[in-house]
């Protein structure tokens, strides 16, 4: 049967009862709670109908029913009014009853509440479960997205190397043709300067003309000569030195017929002394001995090589190479110059004297050495005189050398050049490193007196002559490993110094990147194993302040009270990614990784880099350097990556402390990145980067920070 039928309700009940029954009830309920206790206190004690359930609160065990009887109907009526009379009768209940239901509705309400706590904690759960969720399709979004955008970089890719390769070989080809039209001009070059030398020759005899001789008689009949001194019509050629009547020891005085062929002394045409300057002029005479002695040197040394010889296309070559200023050519220039100690002999002379022993022997290599040679004996001579005026030709002709030469040219010099790069170098880099530490201005550091000196050397060209070195060495692993045994750790760390040039601190990083070899990284020292790991400690230290540090433009020594052009944004971000690859290129090695990763500092700077650049991005939207932003911001964190995967087993978070707020620089710029929709702000920033934030984030937080993150970053924010 239905609900209705199981407790006997009907209209019908309802309407035999008398219309005074509600207010009776009332009354009698309110009566009730002082009547005497009857035979029937296992009924209810209210008035209520028959049929309903009636929960006796005294028993702490489950409610008890008590079914409807229409029949007890009249009897009930006749009990409340009874209960009604009795008014004066004791109370039916005791106190002790009201403490009972009061502890019962406490043990509700405890019940109540740890249902409450119940529900909380669930609540809690479900949330979590919704954050993993999120997380979980976040992922699946992304990892659609990478597929979608490889598949378009793949087919980008291959089509830029279709035409990168296209554009190659039409390159190769342009050059090829070239280097054959180049190869038939100088051939045909070659040739005119060999007649023309030749030619020289033939004119420099006496009494030769161009005119053929005649073929002599096969009987040798001598021809009539001029009349001879000696007056006895015998051959002056053989009999005089046998001459009894030839004074040898007697010279005869002779008058010049033409003024140019005066055979006295210049310095003696005039009773008057000569005006001194300056400087002592030379004398005509030893300038004439000079000419003299350069025009004989340079032909002895053509005339040591034929004219369809490699050697004397250097040499030519060499000889017609004009200096960098656009002047004379190298070999000119060097003949105005004498060294202070040494002022009868030009500097020239010494690159003549040692190309005239050379060999018909010796090779186009053999011939590149002696000329290498002959410039580092000038290098070294003026080194020593603190001559440094010719210093830029010896750097031109160096470098116009090796341009033409093998590489094996500069493996041979390279330990000697270096010592004289650095040398030189130093007298300028040296005294610039000292600005930052001693705070003082270029002014003080370069005196009036030696403003002179940093006009004549030009750090940028040793540089790049010790760049040139470098690359040639380090196709071979014992010419490299020298060549770095040779650079000393203080230049090298003099040079990367924030009070450096912005163009030398570029160069010397690119100088810095042949140092990366399988076992050390810088400069090789000689004491050991411990001094060689402090030398590289010291490096990457150096390095990863050039990320934070900031670079300002100074005066150049040689105007230190000129007022230096700033440098452009662009050229500090262009700075810093070269320091983020060079990072990266001393790293793949392990143990360049090991160096990098166990510095007290690299890590955490990389860091902050890390951070600091994302902020610029939100700082600073739509910036010109923006695309350098991203850029570093994936070298960073691809260089973060590549150290975490190599040393799985030390933690990245132990490497934060030495910078302030690390640990927060650290979750605010991973999570950035794994957030990071690549959309405006964000536009550049790789996948492989975004993941790599990722699977770093995943291993190192907790449940609790895990939550704080997703519910800062996920309702689309990194901003």
């Amino acid at each position: 049967m239905d609900e209705d039928d199981e407790f006997d309700f009907s209209d019908h009940d309802l309407d035999d009862l008398p219309a005074n029954t509600l207010q009776q009830l009332e009354k009698t309920a309110i009566l009730s709670t002082q009547a005497p206790a009857t035979d029937h206190a296992h009924e209810s004690d209210y008035g209520l109908e028959d049929g309903d359930e009636v929960i006796n609160l005294d028993d702490e065990g489950a409610a008890s029913v008590a079914p409807h009887h229409p029949s007890d109907q009249d009897e009930r009526t006749h009990r409340l009014h009874d209960g009604a009379m009795d008014i004066d009768g004791p109370p039916a209940r005791s106190q002790a009853d009201a403490n009972q239901l009061l502890l019962r509705i406490k043990k509700l309400e405890q019940e109540k509440a740890r249902l409450n706590r119940d529900l909380q904690s669930e609540k809690s759960k479900n949330q979590s479960k919704s954050g993993e969720v999120e997380i979980v399709r976040r992922r699946l979004d992304a990892l659609t997205r990478d597929n979608e955008r490889a598949t378009r970089a793949m087919q980008q890719s291959h089509g830029d190397a279709l035409a990168k390769q296209k554009l190659e070989l039409e390159k190769m080809r342009r050059e090829r043709e070239q280097a054959q039209t180049n190869s038939l001009f100088l051939e045909h070059e070659a040739a005119r300067e060999a007649d023309r030398a030749r030619q020289i020759k033939r004119n420099a005899r006496p009494g030769i003309t161009s005119r053929a001789k005649p073929p002599g008689s096969p009987a040798g009949t001598p021809r009539r000569q001029k009349s001879l001194p000696m007056r006895d019509g015998f051959d002056d050629d053989d009999m005089v030195m046998a001459s009894p009547t030839k004074n040898r020891d007697r010279a005869k005085a002779s008058t010049p017929k033409q003024p140019g062929k005066r055979k006295r002394e210049a310095m003696h045409q005039s009773p008057i002394p000569a005006l001194q300057l300056s400087e002592p002029r030379q004398p005509a005479s030893a300038q004439q001995s000079f000419d003299k002695e350069d025009s004989t040197g340079a032909q002895e040394v053509l005339a040591a090589f034929g004219h369809d010889d490699r050697r004397f296309q250097l040499l030519h070559k060499v000889v017609n190479h004009r200096s960098s200023d656009g002047g004379d050519r190298i070999l000119e220039a060097l003949a105005q110059y004498t060294f202070p100690s040494q002022r009868e002999k030009k500097l020239s002379s010494t690159i003549y004297d040692e190309l005239s022993g050379c060999s018909t022997e010796q090779d186009a290599h053999a011939i590149a050495l002696r000329i290498c040679n002959a410039l580092l004996k000038i290098w070294d001579r003026c080194l020593e005189d603190q001559f440094y005026a010719p210093v830029y030709l010896i750097l031109d002709a160096f470098q116009f050398v090796l341009a033409y030469e093998p590489s094996s040219t500069a493996v041979a010099i390279a330990e000697r050049a270096s010592h004289c790069i650095m040398a030189t170098a130093s007298l300028i880099t040296a005294p610039m490193a000292t600005l930052s530490r001693l705070k003082k201005s270029v002014g003080d550091v370069f005196p009036q007196s030696r403003r002179r000196t940093c006009s004549e050397i030009d750090v940028l060209n040793c540089l790049e002559l010790l760049y040139a070195l470098a690359t040639s060495c380090i196709a071979i692993p014992e010419a490299i490993a020298t060549f770095w045994r040779t650079v000393s750790l203080d230049f090298t760390v003099t040079l990367l110094q924030k009070s450096q040039p912005l163009p030398h601190l570029s160069l010397m990083l690119q100088i810095l990147g042949t140092s990366a070899l399988a076992a050390t990284l810088g400069p090789i020292s000689v004491d050991g194993q411990e001094q060689q790991l402090k030398n590289e400690n010291i490096i990457i230290e150096r390095l990863s302040w050039l990320l934070t540090e900031s670079i300002e433009a100074l005066p150049d020594p040689s105007t230190p009270d000129s007022i230096p052009e700033p440098y452009a944004p662009k050229q500090l971000w262009e700075l810093r990614i070269q320091v983020l690859r060079l990072l990266t290129n001393l790293s793949i090695s392990e143990s360049g990784s090991c160096r990098v990763i166990q510095n007290l500092c690299c890590v955490g700077r990389l860091v902050h880099f890390l951070d600091s650049c994302l902020a610029t991005l939100y700082s600073s939207p739509m910036f010109p350097t923006q695309p350098l932003t991203v850029m570093c911001i994936n070298l960073t964190m691809r260089l973060i990556s590549h150290l975490k995967l190599s040393h799985p087993d030390i933690d990245l978070k132990s490497k934060l402390g030495v910078i302030q707020g690390g640990h927060h620089k650290y979750l605010v710029a991973l999570t950035r990145l794994a957030f990071s929709d690549a959309l405006v702000l964000e536009s550049g920033i790789d996948d492989d980067v975004v993941n790599a934030a990722h699977d770093i984030l995943d291993e190192g937080l907790s449940l609790e920070e895990g939550e704080g993150l997703v519910g800062v970053f996920s309702s689309g924010g990194s901003s």
